[in-house]
């Protein structure tokens, strides 16, 4: 075959000796009969196809709608980019959308369509769109300080348009990580878990040998979270031990 990929309204162009060698390989000792008079080259042009920019942006929008689905309550995607000279075969063409895993949600996010004809692949093409996400998040109600636990005294759960960055969904149990500004969209890196146990605060510190397991009164020395390690002494003693937190005011000695 001299050419097996040309796209619809394609031109390519073929030399006469390769023209006339195929020719020869074909017809065998027949070349000799009927000859063959090649030009110097030879253009083929493939029938034109069809415009598929109109075809790839509803490919498009239907894959990206159906990802943001488990994201949004309501999303509106806007068209920035498209393939507008994209060709499409006239009959034949099948059409996979392709979306990365990463990110999950972004402001911008493309498409991408790759269309077969047949079991071959004849083109990909990206298709962009501006994203608009409404989601429930969680916002400030006034200005946060770092460390303040989140409640609904200083929070608010809401509906806003959050397609960038991984907001956050709930505050139980989280206080900020850093300072936050009043009206601002709190995300997963604003917060941090609230410690079971604060620096200063008495603990259970539960010492386990074999079958014995004592419970003893301690003082933590920083603020911890769940599962985290802190240090901790005997009330009127300094000398320090090293547990891990198991639950609130309590720990585990390491």
């Amino acid at each position: 075959m001299l050419i097996d990929d040309l796209r619809a309204g394609e031109t390519r162009y073929i030399l006469g000796a390769h023209l006339q060698a195929v020719w020869q390989m074909v017809l065998g000792t027949g070349a000799q009969r009927w000859l063959l008079q090649a030009p110097e080259r030879v253009s083929v042009t493939r029938k034109a196809g069809v415009l598929g920019a109109e075809r790839l942006a509803q490919e498009g929008e239907a894959a990206l709608r159906a990802r943001l689905g488990g994201f949004c309550a309501k999303t509106v995607l806007r068209l920035e980019a498209l393939p507008n000279s994209a060709m499409l075969p006239r009959q034949g063409a099948s059409i996979v959308a392709r979306l990365s895993p990463q990110p999950g949600l972004a402001r911008r996010m493309a498409v991408w369509l790759d269309v077969f004809e047949g079991r071959q692949l004849y083109g990909s093409w990206p298709v962009w769109f501006e994203v608009s996400c409404e989601r429930t998040v969680v916002r400030a109600r006034r200005d946060i300080t770092k460390g303040e636990a989140l409640g609904v005294g200083n929070v608010e759960q809401t509906i806003a348009d959050a397609a960038d960055g991984r907001v956050l969904s709930g505050f139980e149990k989280k206080i900020a990580a850093r300072a936050l500004a009043a009206g601002s969209v709190l995300r997963e890196t604003d917060v941090a878990p609230a410690p079971l146990v604060r620096k200063g605060g008495r603990v259970v510190a539960r010492l386990s040998s074999g079958a014995v397991r004592l419970e003893l009164e301690a003082v933590a020395m920083e603020n911890a979270a769940m599962g985290e390690v802190v240090y901790a002494r005997r009330p009127k003693e300094q000398a320090v031990f090293k547990a891990r937190v198991a639950g609130a005011d309590m720990v585990d000695v390491l």
